[in-house]
């Protein structure tokens, strides 16, 4: 018997929803996966002008675990931010997006490149430089919706970094 969804978890703080899929195996423990993601979204009451002019639109968390790479000769990309803008989209179209690490970036050991992949833009987090683990840091990361050179929305992305004292 394969893993089912158990339901989601709703939880709201200043105008962000907490939406949390719990997924159990057939043995009934929760199952986290590597991809699991946390991630609020914003959802305002009528009349609350902060929460609507806050151009925060979601918060998400993530993990990943690195190894203490032995031999670092080129960057390594860990992370992949997908936007739903297609990249052939003109400018007058669509926002530019802008992505930007805000924290945790220690000994500014990781970059971010936007490419087009498959026809969307994607931001790619790269380690650029190598880290010695045992380490832990969260890169605080901005997709940043730009029109007419204003930030219209953004999401934030919190990626837990896990840095292995091993390199296997």
């Amino acid at each position: 018997m394969g893993p089912t969804v158990f339901g989601a978890l709703w939880t709201k703080v200043s105008g962000l929803v907490l939406v949390q899929t719990l997924v159990l195996s057939s043995s009934s423990r929760p199952r986290v996966d590597r991809a699991d993601i946390i991630r609020c979204v914003k959802s305002c009451q009528p009349n609350d002008i902060s929460c609507v002019l806050n151009p925060i639109l979601s918060v998400s968390h993530t993990a990943i675990s690195l190894p203490t790479f032995r031999e670092f000769n080129k960057p390594e990309e860990i992370v992949f931010l997908r936007s739903p803008t297609p990249s052939h989209l003109s400018h007058m179209d669509s926002p530019e997006i802008v992505y930007d690490i805000l924290e945790g970036n220690v000994q500014n050991s990781f970059d971010i490149v936007k490419r087009v992949d498959h026809g969307m833009i994607v931001g790619v987090v790269r380690q650029v430089k190598p880290l010695v683990g045992p380490l832990s840091t969260v890169l605080k990361l901005a997709m940043n919706y730009v029109t007419n050179g204003v930030v219209s929305h953004r999401n934030i992305i919190n990626v837990h970094i896990y840095v292995s004292e091993f390199w296997f």
